[in-house]
């Protein structure tokens, strides 16, 4: 009980710390403008894609301007610590290091679910204002969006607990990039011709990329929004499932990482 307090408490000291970030702030703010401003740039196509431009403007600013804020504030989570030094104050306290990355974590996943309500509220009252009905899927597609940023912030975590930040965050992007290809990569392997058959010598490559790193595809569902396919419950659940499972893996391995760092 007593390490969940400690937990806790990191974590919360984490969200205050953050939502009063000038960068976090500036971004929101920024998305908030930028997913209003599909409003005006509805009125520039022809009627019958005004909905459609709303529905993709939104969610992909959602989606993007959630990595952003997750890859710039995760991998300065712990790097803060280290140039102010509070971080020799704080683990000589009775606080585990691994009850410090954990509280750091959660604190972030805090501030990414509040950037994902208020955004997502945001892309909803565009929604309401262009008289597009509000359906199920919509909310479907936020909380998916909620799961992707869970793994980008856990992988900013483990960058952050032995790089520097702008390694961490070269790192963590570049992993957000090739993990919303894996879905694409996979068809290339099974493919009977394209680059894999035609360069056998990278498949290797190809098949430790889609092993490893975590398939981001799966929760853009902007496709199946467009062609009104339906999303059930089912597939949030697995998917959020997915998520869950190498948030475990990324912040067990960023624990043991951080669990060896010398501060000295």
């Amino acid at each position: 009980m007593s390490s969940l307090i400690r937990i806790l408490a990191v974590a919360a000291n984490t969200f205050r710390e953050s939502a009063r970030h000038r960068a976090f702030i500036g971004l929101m703010l920024g998305a908030f403008i930028l997913i209003l401003s599909s409003l005006l740039v509805s009125e520039l196509v022809v009627y019958d894609q005004q909905r459609r431009v709303v529905q993709d403007f939104g969610l992909f600013f959602i989606s993007f301007a959630g990595v952003v804020i997750a890859v710039i504030i995760g991998v300065l989570l712990v790097y803060k610590e280290l140039e102010r030094k509070t971080i020799y104050s704080l683990l000589s306290k009775p606080l585990h290091r691994y009850e410090f990355l954990l509280g750091k974590y959660l604190g972030m996943l805090l501030v990414l679910a509040t950037v994902t309500l208020v955004l997502g509220g945001s892309w909803f009252l565009v929604l309401i204002v262009r008289e597009v009905p509000i359906q199920l899927v919509f909310v479907k597609a936020v909380l998916l969006i909620f799961g992707e940023l869970s793994i980008v912030s856990a992988v900013a975590i483990l960058f952050s607990s032995f790089s520097s930040p702008v390694l961490s965050g070269i790192f963590t992007f570049g992993i957000f990039v090739v993990g919303r290809q894996v879905y694409f990569i996979n068809e290339l392997l099974t493919a009977s011709k394209g680059l894999f058959v035609t360069a056998p010598q990278i498949r290797p490559l190809g098949e430790a990329v889609t092993r490893i790193f975590p398939d981001l595809s799966l929760f853009d569902v902007a496709r199946e929004i467009l062609l009104e396919v339906d999303v059930s419950w089912l597939y949030v659940a697995h998917s959020m499932a997915y998520a869950f499972c190498y948030v475990v893996i990324l912040i067990a391995l960023a624990t043991l990482v951080f669990q060896r760092r010398d501060f000295v």
